[in-house]
C-alpha cells in the first residue's frame, strides 16, 4: 500500500467513525428513554463534541472547519443595514403586499361577477 493509499483509509475511518459515534449516540439516547431528559440531552451534547473531533481528524473535517472560519470571517465584512433602511423598506414590503392583495381580491370579484352572469347565476 502506498502512503497515500494509507491516508485516504485513514480519511474515510475517521469519518466513519464519526458517523458511528453519532449514530451510537442517537440509539443510546432512545434507550435509556427512562433516565431524565436533561441526562440524555447532556449525554447527547457530549457525543456531538466527541463526533466533531474525531470527524475534525480527516482531511474533510478540516476542511469544513476552514469553511466555517472563512464564512465568519466574510461575514464581518458585510455593510448591513441601518434601522431606518430596515424599517422603510419593510413598510415598503407590507404596502406592496396590501395593494397586491386588493388588486387580486378586485380581480377575483370581477371574474366571480363574470362567470355568474355568463351563467346565469347572479
Amino acid at each position: 500500500m502506498t502512503e497515500a493509499n494509507i491516508e485516504v483509509k485513514s480519511n474515510k475511518t475517521y469519518l466513519i467513525a464519526a458517523i458511528g459515534v453519532l449514530v451510537m449516540g442517537m440509539i443510546l439516547f432512545y434507550y435509556f428513554s427512562d433516565i431524565r431528559l436533561f441526562y440524555r440531552v447532556l449525554g447527547m451534547i457530549a457525543v456531538l463534541i466527541l463526533s466533531g473531533y474525531i470527524g475534525y481528524q480527516s482531511d474533510f473535517g478540516k476542511l469544513v472547519y476552514s469553511y466555517v472560519t472563512d464564512s465568519k470571517i466574510e461575514l464581518k465584512k458585510v455593510t448591513w443595514p441601518t434601522k431606518q433602511e430596515t424599517t422603510q423598506t419593510t413598510l415598503g414590503v407590507i404596502f406592496v403586499v396590501i395593494v397586491i392583495g386588493i388588486l387580486l381580491w378586485l380581480f377575483d370579484m370581477l371574474l366571480g361577477w363574470a362567470i355568474g352572469t355568463l351563467y346565469g347565476v347572479a
